[in-house]
C-alpha cells in the first residue's frame, strides 16, 4: 500500500531500535550559544578577548550598562563555555541579566548552558523568558523545541520548531528535529518530508539527519533507502556502532546476509554490548 509520498509501508523483519542514541542529542547540544544583539560568537574571539578565569579577565564588579563592556562579558562567557567552565558562564550571564533583566540574548545563552548541563527545567524557563522579551528570537524557539523533544513533549516541540522555521525558513536543524518529533508520533509522511528538507538544506553538516532518515526507512521496511542513508553516515563516521547495526538490519531485510553479518560484527567490535548487533549475529548464525 502506497502512502501519500509513494512509498510502500512494509512490516520490517527486524525492529529493535531502542539503543541509547546521541545523534539527536547532537542537535540539542549544538544549540546556538551566544546569539543576540549584544553577543559575539566564540568563533570570532580575538587575542584581546578576556579568557575565562584568567587574571586578565574582565571582573564582574566592573559590569555596567556600557555596550562594549557587556559584549566583553558575553565573550568571556563564550570562553568559559569553550573551556568547559559552564558554571562560570552561568554566573556571568546571571550578572548580565541582573543588570538588564530585558536582555533576551542573556536568557537565551544562559538557557543553552543550562541545557548542556542537563538542567532542562531551568533551560526551558530561560528560553521562554527570552521568547517573551524578543518573540522573533529564532534560536530561543529552536532551543526550547529541542528541549521539549528531549522531554518527549512532541506536540509542543513541533509547535516551537514550526515557529522557528517560520522565522528562519532555511534552519535545517529545526526541520531535522521536527522530523524526529513527527516520527515519534508516527506521522511518517511529515517526518520524511522534514528529514528530506533538512538534508537538502545542509547535506554535508547534518549527517545525523541521514541517520534519522535511515532509521525511518528501516522502520517502514524501505531497506535499500535505509542502506543508502546509513552508508552516508558511515562514510563520515565509520565506527558508529548503531549506524553499523542498523545498516546490518537493512541488509538482512534485503537478504544480503553476508553484508549484514559484516556490519553486525563491525558494530560489536566497537560496542560489544550492543544488543541489536548481538541479536543480528544470533539470527544469522541460525541460517
Amino acid at each position: 500500500m502506497l502512502n501519500q509520498m509513494g512509498i510502500s509501508w512494509q512490516s520490517p523483519r527486524v525492529t529493535r531500535l531502542c539503543e541509547p542514541e546521541h545523534w539527536f542529542l547532537a542537535a540539542i547540544l549544538t544549540a546556538l550559544v551566544l546569539y543576540g544583539p549584544h553577543s559575539a560568537s566564540a568563533a570570532h574571539l580575538d587575542e584581546a578577548t578576556p579568557a575565562c578565569g584568567d587574571t586578565g579577565s574582565l571582573p564582574l564588579e566592573t559590569l555596567g550598562s556600557d555596550k562594549k563592556q557587556r559584549t566583553l562579558l558575553f565573550q568571556q562567557a563564550a570562553a568559559c563555555v569553550s573551556e568547559g567552565k559552564a558554571l562560570r558562564a552561568i554566573t556571568i550571564f546571571s550578572a548580565l541579566i541582573e543588570i538588564d533583566p530585558k536582555d533576551a540574548a542573556a536568557y537565551l545563552n544562559r538557557g543553552s548552558v543550562q541545557g548542556a548541563l542537563g538542567e532542562k527545567g531551568l533551560a526551558m524557563s530561560d528560553y521562554s523568558t527570552a521568547i517573551s522579551l524578543q518573540p522573533d528570537l529564532v534560536e530561543a524557539w529552536y532551543n526550547r523545541g529541542t528541549t521539549l523533544a528531549h522531554l518527549r513533549q512532541y506536540e509542543l516541540a513541533i509547535a516551537d520548531f514550526t515557529e522557528a522555521i517560520r522565522l528562519k525558513p532555511d534552519l535545517a536543524l529545526a526541520y531535522c528535529n521536527r522530523g524526529y518529533a513527527n516520527f515519534q508520533l508516527s506521522r511518517y509522511d511529515e517526518a520524511l518530508g522534514d528529514y528530506t528538507k533538512a538534508i537538502a538544506l545542509d547535506p554535508r553538516r547534518l549527517i545525523y539527519c541521514y541517520f534519522r532518515r535511515g532509521t525511518f526507512y528501516l522502520t517502514i521496511g524501505a531497506y535499500q533507502k535505509a542502506v543508502d542513508d546509513l552508508t552516508k553516515v558511515l562514510e563520515q563516521k565509520p565506527s558508529e556502532a548503531i549506524a553499523l547495526s542498523r545498516r546490518g538490519q537493512a541488509y538482512e531485510g534485503l537478504g544480503q546476509l553476508d553484508r549484514a553479518r559484516d556490519d553486525f560484527r563491525a558494530a560489536l567490535e566497537v560496542n560489544p554490548n550492543l544488543e541489536s548487533a548481538s541479536e543480528g549475529i544470533g539470527r544469522l548464525t541460525e541460517h
